[in-house]
Formats: structure tokens, sequence, C-alpha cells
């Protein structure tokens, strides 16, 4: 009876242990598995991509244009149509607008315009008749080009360029058609237009052309501030005048615009005035130049001379800066919000968490593969974050466009192989 009294004493022991020892082997099997986890994704480094970056040494501030303009008075009264484009340089007696008496006369002049434009394109196709080529490349790349102007026209809103664009389109295609032998016989549609053209002609009238009576830049708007500056003393100008200007102090001359037909811009150099804080101001240097940028409107930068510094009162001091260059965009600016550019660096953006210095060389260290490489940096801008680097012409060893940089990491040295 003892052996058989042993015999279940052990069995409840071994029922009363195993248990636990499923709990062990559970926990050993999921401490591999997290360990396996967490060994596939651990990265014992953290890295950027070396990429290009531009950054301004900047500021934001308020600026008032000027121009030596000149308002074209009416002798006439209607609804004015320029002829030329805002900013366009015309010649003494060019026609630079229309009036017409009534709305009638408006359409019979677009239209004249429409058919005259239409006669010039069908005469050309004439021209080009019988002429073949085998080079169609150059004629895919024309359509091409064409068609990419037209869409670059529509995405920035260039709602006067779109006409041309798209006769340029229309030309290109036209033009490939002619030199691969597609018959095109324009005579009966110019007989057309020209029986069109003889009917307007016959109803043209109830209109007045405007004429520029001295060459300048055309500009059909007048915004009464024509006067506010003295062009020819606008070296002398103050920082009180110009303040004024900026804060409204001096206000437009309130105009009936029925009076004028635009205005003439006679000299080349117009004028940007700025105020701004004594220690940005202290930074600019007479005769320098700064990079003009217009916050919110389709006029691109522009570079600036800097031809008058005021001297500082209250704490600031206005800048008078000078450009040369005019178009459409430029010829109406006024008052506006601009960014002033001192410096602009270009370079690949490193941040600052990355650079190190072996044997007094600034550099940093990239990862090639699983092998960490050390590379030298030519540090040009930096701030609290990050700095912009460039590779000095002809030399080697420096940072490359996509390096991987390694922005953390621990017992990092040149040629360390990563597990």
């Amino acid at each position: 009876m003892g052996k058989d009294n042993v015999v279940p004493i052990n069995g409840k022991k071994k029922n009363k242990y195993m248990p636990l020892l499923y709990v062990f082997f559970a926990l050993v099997v999921i401490g591999i598995f997290m360990y396996q986890v967490f060994k596939i994704n651990y990265d014992p480094v953290k890295t950027e991509i070396a990429i290009d970056k531009t950054v301004y040494n900047s500021i934001i501030t308020n600026a008032f244009v000027a121009r030596d303009e000149t308002s074209i008075q009416a002798n006439v009264t209607g609804t004015l149509v320029p002829l030329v484009e805002d900013g366009k340089r015309v010649a003494n007696g060019d026609d630079v607008a229309v009036v017409f008496t009534d709305e009638a006369a408006a359409k019979i002049y677009n239209q004249l315009e429409e058919v005259k434009e239409d006669i010039a394109y069908f005469s050309s196709l004439q021209n080009k008749i019988g002429v073949q080529t085998s080079d169609i490349q150059s004629f895919d790349e024309r359509i091409y080009n064409a068609c990419e102007a037209y869409v670059m026209s529509v995405n920035n809103g260039a709602i006067e360029n779109y006409s041309d664009k798209e006769d340029s389109v229309r030309d290109a295609v036209t033009s490939r058609q002619l030199s691969i032998g597609i018959e095109i016989d324009p005579s009966k549609k110019l007989s057309e237009l020209n029986s069109q053209l003889a009917s307007l002609e016959a109803q043209e009238g109830g209109y007045t052309k405007i004429k520029a009576d001295n060459p300048g830049y055309y500009i059909s708007d007048v915004d009464g501030y024509e006067s506010a500056v003295d062009y020819d003393k606008i070296l002398s100008i103050t920082n009180e005048q110009v303040n004024s200007l900026l804060d409204g102090s001096t206000a437009p001359v309130t105009l009936d615009k029925t009076n004028y037909m635009g205005k003439l811009v006679d000299s080349f150099n117009w004028y940007i005035f700025c105020v701004l804080d004594y220690e940005k101001a202290a930074g600019i240097k007479l005769g320098g130049s700064l990079t003009v940028e217009f916050l919110g409107t389709a006029a691109e930068r522009i570079k600036a001379e800097v031809v008058k510094i005021n001297d500082t009162a209250g704490g600031k001091a206005s800048i008078v800066l000078r450009c040369n260059l005019m178009n459409t965009k430029y010829a109406t600016l006024r008052k506006e919000q601009v960014r002033l550019i001192f410096n602009e660096y270009t370079g690949f953006q490193v941040n600052n968490k990355a650079i190190r210095e072996i044997d007094g060389q600034k550099g940093v260290f990239v990862l090639n593969g699983n092998i960490i490489k050390f590379k030298k940096i030519n540090i040009d801008y930096s701030d609290s974050e990050y700095c912009i680097c460039t590779t000095p012409v002809g030399e080697s060893g420096y940072l490359k466009l996509y390096d991987e940089i390694v922005v953390e990491g621990t017992d990092l040295y040149d040629g360390k192989i990563l597990g």
C-alpha cells in the first residue's frame, strides 16, 4: 500500500508546477520575439538627406513706388480701350488708346482688329504652301514649347497673353501639317475675310485714337499719386516725407478718371521708398544692391540699387532704391508690401546637430550602406537649427547632394561598420 500511496503524491506535485513552467516558457518565447522585433527595427543612427535649400537674410516692410509720370489729359469722353500693354515703351505720336463714343463702335472696332489679324495669318500661310521638310522633330518641339507656354500663361493668370499663346499653338500645328504635305488652301478663307473687312470698314466710326505726345512707358490707369513725389528731387526726400507716403498722410489726389487717358512714364529709372529698423538699415551700404520681392503680386523679384539712406529718426531710417526694368507687372505697382533680401544662400541643408570637427576640419558623418564616412563641409550660412553648406570648386571629400547625413548616433568614427 505504501507504493500505491507514493505515486499519486508525486503526480500531484507535477500537476502543481506545470502551469508555472508553461508561463515561464511563454515569457521566454515572447522575450525572444520582442528582441527580434527590436533588433529588426532598431536603428543605431538617425539620418537626414542632404538636399538643396535656399535661405534669405531678409525683412518684410511696406514700400511706395514712384516714377516720372505725366498724365494724358482727355479731350474726348467715352470708353477707353488701351492699344498697348501697361509698361510697354511707345514713341512720340504712337497710338496708345482708343476712346469709343458708344458700345456699338467698340464692338465694330474689335471685330475689325480680329479680321485684320486673321487676314495676316492666312496670308502668311500662302507663303508656306509647297515648302516641305523631313525635319519633323523640330516642328514637334515647336508645338510642345508653344503648348507649354500656353499652359504656363494660364497657370500664372496672365490673361493678356492668352490670345498670343493660342495663336502660337495654332501656327505651330499648321506649320507641321504643311511641312509633311497636307494640303491647305487659305484662298477661300482670305476671300471671306476680305469681304468681311470691307463690310466692317463701311460701318467704322464713333471713336478717337489717343496718341503719345512724347516717348515713354504707357500705363492705362491713373491713381492720383502721379504728383505725390517731385521726381527731380527724389534723392532729397526726407524720413518724414517717406513716412507720409507709407502711412497714408499723403493722400492721392481725387481724380475724375474720365478726364484722363492714362499716363506716360518718361524716365527709365523708378524708385522704391521703404522704412527700416536702425539695425537693418545700418547693414545696408550706399551703392550696394538688394533684391526686392513684391508680396501679393505677380511681379517678379528685381535687383535694386541703394541710392539714399536717410539718418535714423526714432530708431528707424528710410531708404531709397532705384530700378530700371519695366514691364506690365512693375507698371502697376504703387503701395506694396515687399520683402527686402539682403543676402541669399543656396547649398546643402545640414542639421547643426550633425556637425563634427576632426583635426580642425568641420564636417559630418554620412551613412554609405552600413559604413560611416566623414565628409567635409564648407558653411556659408547658419542659424540656430541648420546651416547651408557648399562645395568648393575642384575640391573632393565634401558633402554631396542626397548624402545620408548622420544626425544622431553614439561612438561614431570614420570607417565604422554598423551591425
